[in-house]
């Protein structure tokens, strides 16, 4: 994988494409949980702007069935890169937050620099998981963050909220990527320390 993304950025993409057909029939044995998403994940790199959005988005599935946060992040990394070429702003600065959420929790200092870059270059402040982390939210998705972070359950949510089950849930699954937690005591816990930053925080998400 690391070989495919050098290769395509480098425009070697016949080489490129020699080393996946290689990688996809070692990635078939099984023997390593992450060889799924980055075998969608060098797919992409490689195809056409018609078929590289499904395979990012296949590769971040598959990321999901095996764990792990940097490679997650490195996926998330190159899907917001592609998303921001392709000036669908909003959609890379989700993927770009969440990719450097994952390098900073996996203590990746490189790869976090080129998160943070590429959020300048799309006119974002880069935040991490601290006093600005909650700007990442829209109203509904940061309402539905603190209630949750105080101890409801999504139905207590719900009937709080005036909505359906269905919808804090969709919510709450954006809040999680956007914010890069995987459990509700992580998710209370940066809650906590956003509020505890002042009250700048409390009005910070955006329109």
């Amino acid at each position: 994988p690391c070989f495919v993304e050098a290769a395509v950025l480098a425009g070697r993409h016949e080489d490129a494409a020699g080393v996946l057909t290689d990688f996809a029939d070692w990635a078939a044995f099984g023997a390593d949980r992450q060889a799924a998403a980055q075998l969608a994940r060098c797919r992409a790199l490689l195809a056409p702007p018609e078929g590289a959005d499904g395979l990012y988005r296949r590769a971040l599935d598959r990321h999901d069935e095996a764990g792990g946060d940097f490679e997650r992040a490195r996926t998330e990394l190159l899907y917001g890169k592609w998303l921001r070429r392709r000036r669908r702003p909003r959609e890379a600065r989700d993927r770009l937050g969440t990719a450097l959420a994952g390098f900073e929790r996996s203590g990746a200092g490189v790869w976090a620099a080129q998160a943070r870059d590429e959020l300048r270059a799309l006119g974002a402040a880069p935040h991490g998981r601290g006093s600005g982390a909650l700007t990442r939210l829209t109203p509904q998705q940061l309402r539905i963050a603190r209630h949750v972070a105080e101890g409801a359950t999504n139905r207590e949510v719900a009937l709080t909220l005036a909505v359906s089950t269905r919808t804090v849930d969709y919510h709450l699954r954006r809040v999680f990527a956007a914010l890069g937690v995987r459990s509700r005591l992580e998710l209370a816990r940066v809650v906590g320390q956003a509020e505890r930053a002042g009250p700048a925080e409390k009005t910070g998400a955006r329109p």
